[in-house]
């Protein structure tokens, strides 16, 4: 597999995602209330998926929720309990503009906190203050999750609470899909690493200070540089760092380089760990904040990372793998789509560009000497898929746009 080969990777904990689920609902006649809704797109399982879907069907009712649902939201700073995927609850910190116009879209900068070794579940309170000063500049929203030593960020859960929190944020605010990124310092920086390796879709770029990516398959990640290529990073580290040695930081960043990720990388010599001189770096992330908009992606490119991890590839909404070491590749060839899939049997994939409802020649290339092409019409969005597409899109938009196809190798 394409997977950076620095150590054996351990067993890691087990990620229960809500997945593309199969039946028949029979439909009941009370509407979908904006209280179902928030629960599901903010904590969704498989159970309250089948209640929602067995709502009644109507577009403008869950429109209808998901304005009720902005009309309340609170706006300056909030501090609020959220519980991610396994039960626990964790504390979220964010800020809003003093005034946004809700028919317009501004940038959102998750941002992950260090010192995850402690048993507190409390840090990102106010930790998104360590980036307060660019809301000086612009117009957007800044939120903080927390993570301690028993949920670190480069775990399956603690990736979770990233993507919740981005579904926290979205369902409540005018985010702009194009401008939502991830920044740490330390074991947040390591987390943007984390992110970036098994969750980079949603995200327009990454910005790790003062940590080292490097970490992970020894913490119990495989790393897949044509993963971590997908969006940029802006790596920052500090030359008199006495917990990641500079010279080991340069070598992981020449490493990947050398793979063709992205990273651009500034040391600052003569700073010590953490962030600091923070004031030096505004005008930078600034200027990321201007340059970087999260592409759309006309293929598919991934590599699963196993054990657990979720996986958001761009494009890749569902999958049932053959074997653990799995990906999928895919480009457009004029109206074909050239596609060789390892350990992989069956996926689900949108394809943006592709006008509603037409269908596709796929030229699936295997092992035997010639190639299949078969030919795969879209399927039919009804409620019960839009309902799994919000969530995995994170982003509450409900669409009948018919761009969506179930490819079988």
């Amino acid at each position: 597999m394409h997977y950076l080969k620095i150590l054996p990777v351990p067993a890691s904990l087990f990620f229960i995602v809500c997945g593309f689920l199969t039946g028949c609902f029979q439909r009941a006649d009370r509407p979908a209330s904006a209280e179902e809704v928030e629960d599901y797109f903010v904590n969704p399982s498989p159970a309250k998926y089948a209640a929602l879907a067995a709502r009644t069907c109507d577009t403008a009712g869950l429109n209808a929720a998901f304005r009720a649902i902005r009309s309340r939201a609170d706006t300056g700073t909030v501090r609020v309990w959220l519980t991610d995927s396994a039960g626990f609850q964790y504390r979220l910190g964010y800020t809003t503009p003093r005034d946004y116009a809700p028919d317009s879209a501004y940038p959102l900068i998750i941002y992950l906190h260090g010192g995850i070794g402690t048993e507190r579940n409390d840090k990102g309170d106010s930790a998104f203050l360590m980036l307060a000063a660019l809301t000086d500049t612009f117009k957007m929203f800044l939120a903080s999750p927390s993570a301690n030593r028993f949920t670190p960020w480069w775990s399956p859960i603690g990736l979770s609470r990233i993507l919740q929190t981005l579904r926290f944020m979205t369902l409540r605010y005018p985010v702009n899909p194009r401008k939502v990124f991830l920044a740490g310092v330390s074991d947040g920086a390591t987390g943007c690493y984390a992110a970036a390796n098994t969750i980079c879709a949603p995200f327009a770029g990454f910005t790790a200070v003062s940590g080292f990516g490097g970490m992970l398959p020894m913490l119990g990640m495989q790393l897949a540089p044509g993963n971590l290529m997908q969006r940029p990073i802006y790596n920052v580290n500090a030359g008199l760092d006495h917990i990641y040695p500079v010279e080991n930081v340069k070598e992981f960043v020449r490493l990947l380089q050398e793979q063709g990720v992205g990273i651009t990388s500034k040391i600052y010599p003569d700073e010590k760990h953490g962030f600091d001189y923070r004031g030096k770096e505004m005008g930078a992330l600034a200027n990321l904040i201007r340059t970087w908009s999260r592409p759309e992606a006309s293929g598919l490119s991934w590599t699963f990372i196993p054990s657990g991890f979720p996986n958001l590839p761009a494009n890749c909404l569902d999958w049932t793998l053959a074997a653990n070491d799995a990906s999928v590749n895919a480009f457009w060839r004029r109206d074909t789509l050239v596609i060789r899939g390892e350990g992989i049997r069956m996926l689900t994939a949108s394809f943006p560009h592709i006008p509603s409802g037409k269908k596709i020649t796929c030229r699936i290339l295997t092992d035997e000497d010639k190639p299949l092409v078969r030919t795969f019409a879209p399927i039919k969005l009804h409620w019960p898929q839009n309902l799994q597409l919000m969530v995995k899109r994170c982003f509450p938009v409900f669409t009948g746009t018919a761009n969506v196809y179930t490819i079988k190798f």
